[in-house]
């Protein structure tokens, strides 16, 4: 089980760490943009949907390494009160019945999405480029499986911490 949970925490880590470099990419598109429009008065048709493909990819990239990092949002007004067995019982329950379900039909959804994106050749509409949509499609499909894939090592370490009654 260990091993389990360190191979899919390095993932989570390293996937972070590399779509560190996709906020780099998303910022030379906007400067590049805000140079082409505002001193050479030749805006380009692609920056904007690029920026927003780019920063779909990063936020959506994101979402394991910061659920490996606690860092999303919760209420804590109980939570921050209860012992780390308690914290493990509500953090089980909340990814059987809430976290994974929706995670499950996002999934589908998303490989739905991607798949008819490939199949269909979709393009984006909301510029003149018109990109193909198969792209940042499959990233939100990867996003979402590495998300869920997180959500299964926590499982594991508050479940281990149930039965054992001690951190993995």
């Amino acid at each position: 089980m260990r091993q389990i949970v360190r191979v899919i925490d390095s993932i989570s880590e390293w996937t972070g760490n590399a779509v560190r470099w996709v906020c780099v990419a998303l910022i030379l598109v906007l400067v590049y943009e805000v140079i082409a429009r505002y001193a050479f008065t030749a805006p380009t048709i692609w920056a904007h949907q690029t920026s927003v493909m780019l920063g779909s990819s990063f936020a959506a990239l994101g979402w394991a390494y910061v659920h490996r990092h606690h860092g999303h949002v919760r209420v804590d007004v109980i939570y921050t009160h209860l012992s780390a067995r308690g914290k493990a019982i509500i953090d089980v329950l909340c990814a059987i019945f809430l976290f994974f379900p929706l995670l499950f039909i996002l999934a589908y959804t998303a490989a739905d999405f991607m798949w008819v994106a490939w199949i269909k050749g979709e393009v984006l509409i909301e510029s003149y480029w018109y990109p193909i949509s198969g792209p940042i499609r499959t990233v939100t499909l990867l996003a979402l499986c590495l998300f869920i894939l997180q959500g299964v090592s926590q499982l594991i370490r508050d479940l281990y911490l149930l039965i054992r009654n001690k951190p993995l």
